[in-house]
């Protein structure tokens, strides 16, 4: 068979396989979680899913009843994402938008950046994406994310070789640690008719400890309601996930 190179923008590739890509994640328990912090603490269910990729969590809160848009700087994760809501006859609007810059019509009751959102941003974009959240949310809105930590990505991600294998795709990828930050550089391989086809994608996910979220969160006039890891209690040295629900004062 035969191999074409190209060279995309960050998650053009992967964007049709995204979601099996993620079978090691519980997708379905980690959204009805997202969708009941959005229930129990969002003074009104309007919102905005930044970073929404293929859609999934933007799914879940139309199914519980948010009138929820989706937001993704990739045109074709948000192209997976309208595909897969026409699939489950959602009416749910995706726009082109970056999670530093949106500003919705109208200020919201919650905005959520969940699966890493907040990694692609630089210790100094963080502190403004918190603000920019800030001010698109109503008086009591709500911000929930997630962030992998300073230990999954210095000691798990970074320096280090993951791949998957299908029969309709391949990914190889490659993780360069440097100080603060880990270098990603992958490479697909999907199958098109009788050859396969090579894309190559790069992305930077950047370190922001416990710390700086909290005071990065405060100085954005935020309350902290919950943090929590991947099993649901206080971050440890070694917790991979960081989650937060915070209010805004």
């Amino acid at each position: 068979m035969k191999t074409n190179n190209k060279k995309g923008a960050a998650y053009s590739a992967i964007a049709p396989f995204y979601e099996k890509f993620s079978v090691d994640c519980d997708y379905e328990k980690w959204s009805q979680s997202i969708c009941n912090k959005v229930l129990k603490y969002a003074p009104k269910i309007t919102g905005v899913d930044l970073g929404c990729g293929s859609g999934y969590f933007t799914r879940a809160l139309k199914r519980v009843g948010a009138d929820v848009c989706g937001v993704d700087k990739s045109a074709e994760m948000l192209n997976q994402a309208k595909n897969n809501s026409a699939k489950e006859n959602l009416q749910i609007q995706f726009l082109i938008g970056d999670i530093k810059t949106f500003k919705p019509l109208k200020k919201v009751g919650f905005i959520t950046v969940i699966n890493d959102g907040y990694n692609y941003l630089d210790q100094s974009e963080l502190p403004k994406a918190f603000l920019r959240a800030s001010e698109n949310l109503v008086k009591g809105g709500t911000l929930i994310f997630d962030v992998s930590s300073e230990y999954k990505l210095k000691t798990i991600i970074g320096n280090n070789l993951f791949a998957e294998d299908y029969d309709d795709v391949t990914y190889l990828w490659f993780n360069t640690l440097k100080d603060e930050s880990v270098d990603m550089d992958l490479t697909f391989f999907v199958l098109k008719g009788d050859k396969y086809e090579r894309f190559d994608e790069s992305q930077t996910q950047y370190v922001h400890t416990l710390e700086k979220i909290k005071e990065g969160l405060c100085n954005a006039g935020f309350e902290i309601a919950e943090i929590y890891d991947e099993n649901g209690e206080y971050p440890h040295p070694k917790s991979l996930k960081i989650n937060f629900v915070a209010i805004k004062k």
